[in-house]
């Protein structure tokens, strides 16, 4: 995605916080991270391989700044943030065998797993102690103490997310409870961790922290059945091969959608592409079809747009001034275009 022009001077910022946590460790292991945040080659060389987008890092600034706090003090707190999702990312290329992220091999594929999973583990306690130092110099004790609590919470969640994702993949009897059980633990309570470590680090209003919580969980929960519906319907037949995730029968709301609700030929055709030991990418355009025969994109997006207007009325009860208010609004807007 590109970065809103506004939100440079964020970026910047953000990605310098994270080369310094990254770069004050001469060893081996942390030229991973550097490659996988796109900084160096698989030799340690600097490349420039163009700009991530930082969502959950940024979204922590923002909000920091909503309830009247300083981003440069909330820094710490937002290279947290990222350096989770991150964690997250470069296990789950692992699990879902996906070899290509960003135009680039993953981790996994150039180094193996084993030493994928070393620099994954080190993002992750990278993370912590981000959140750790803040002690010295931006938090109280007491309020970085429950910004690792928040952020520990979030990891295991995720976790808990990413178990049901996996489980789910070999089943067809998947409620959409369940799927909403998975989809807040595997994607939208990193969100929601963002947003509620940004206002704990400017605010001590619990309920202006747990509105902002609740932004962020719904925001994420929508951007993640956004993401659902771009993997099936955006991208052409090779991507979608080599991504790994609908090869192996991830449960996505469409899917689950299509599963609850088809009859006939259409649940004759599910069967044929889910009773399968192994997807193949012939099977795609035939569970496109019958995705589109039951109108399960038209719904997935309602749905998006329903959890949208949700976290935009959560985002209301947090009392923030107008202009910061129209800020949030708008990064949630570009999020979900």
């Amino acid at each position: 995605m590109n970065l809103p022009h506004s939100l440079y001077p964020l970026h910047e910022d953000i990605q310098a916080q994270l080369k310094a946590v990254v770069y004050a460790h001469n060893f081996p292991l942390y030229n991973m991270l550097a490659y996988h945040l796109g900084w160096e080659d698989e030799h340690g060389e600097e490349v420039n391989t163009g700009s991530k987008d930082y969502m959950h890092s940024t979204l922590c600034l923002l909000t920091s700044e909503a309830v009247g706090g300083e981003s440069k003090l909330a820094l710490q707190s937002a290279a947290a943030v990222e350096l989770v999702n991150q964690f997250a990312l470069i296990h789950s290329d692992i699990q879902d065998a996906v070899s290509e992220r960003d135009h680039r091999p993953t981790v996994w594929w150039v180094w193996g797993p084993a030493q994928a999973i070393n620099a994954g583990d080190a993002m992750h306690a990278l993370a912590r102690l981000c959140l750790l130092q803040q002690s010295d110099k931006s938090l109280s004790v007491d309020k970085t103490l429950e910004a690792v609590s928040v952020l520990d919470q979030a990891c295991l969640s995720l976790c808990e997310g990413r178990y049901l994702d996996l489980l789910y993949r070999e089943r067809l009897n998947i409620s959409m409870e369940s799927y909403f059980q998975m989809a807040e633990r595997k994607s939208a309570a990193l969100m929601s961790c963002s947003t509620e470590i940004g206002a704990l680090t400017a605010s001590s209003d619990n309920e202006v922290v747990g509105a902002l919580s609740t932004f962020g969980l719904k925001l994420g929960l929508a951007l993640n059945i956004r993401n659902e519906i771009s993997d099936l319907w955006d991208l052409n037949l090779d991507d979608r091969y080599f991504s790994g995730d609908l090869l192996s029968k991830k449960k996505s709301l469409p899917i689950i959608y299509a599963l609850q609700n088809a009859s006939g030929a259409a649940k004759h055709d599910l069967g044929d592409v889910y009773f399968k030991r192994v997807m193949e990418p012939s099977d795609l355009p035939k569970l496109i079809a019958v995705l589109d025969s039951l109108n399960a994109r038209d719904y997935s997006q309602n749905m998006v747009e329903t959890l949208y207007n949700e976290a935009i009325k959560s985002l209301n009860l947090a009392s923030i001034p107008p202009n910061k208010l129209k800020i949030l609004k708008e990064f949630a807007d570009w999020i979900l275009s």
